[in-house]
């Protein structure tokens, strides 16, 4: 169980609105993250252009091998600091992982397409 300051700390850490951890690392992806009872579950975004309808599940397995790894290094660099805010270890388990593609524009005379992909990643924080 999480104490009070330890919330925080996560709060603090994942709170991509203002302060220190503000400044984006990435111009084109997102990850926001939200914490209920012992889940945190994180949310990675970002707009990918797929070339053609030819390739477009393997253009999309490329987003998705690139997304688990973003989030695999947030969830790395959120146990580091939270660490070094709280003084102890953040021990986390992850639970389910899920994607989504959105597509935003689609054209009958271009080939190129433009679409959001999400991928929503539970932890069990332990």
């Amino acid at each position: 169980m999480l104490s009070i300051d330890e919330i925080r700390a996560i709060g603090q850490i994942c709170d991509t609105t203002w302060g220190r951890y503000s400044t984006a690392s990435s111009p084109t992806m997102s990850i926001k993250t939200t914490l209920q009872g012992d889940k945190l579950t994180t949310t990675y975004t970002t707009v990918c252009h797929l070339a053609s309808d030819r390739d477009l599940r393997g253009q999309v397995a490329t987003v998705a091998d690139e997304s688990v790894q973003l989030t695999n290094d947030y969830m790395k660099n959120l146990r580091k600091e939270f660490k070094s805010m709280s003084g102890r270890a953040l021990k986390v388990k992850e639970e389910s992982t899920q994607d989504s593609i959105e597509m935003l524009t689609t054209s009958p005379h271009t080939p190129r397409k433009s679409a959001y992909y999400r991928r929503f990643t539970t932890f069990t924080i332990e």
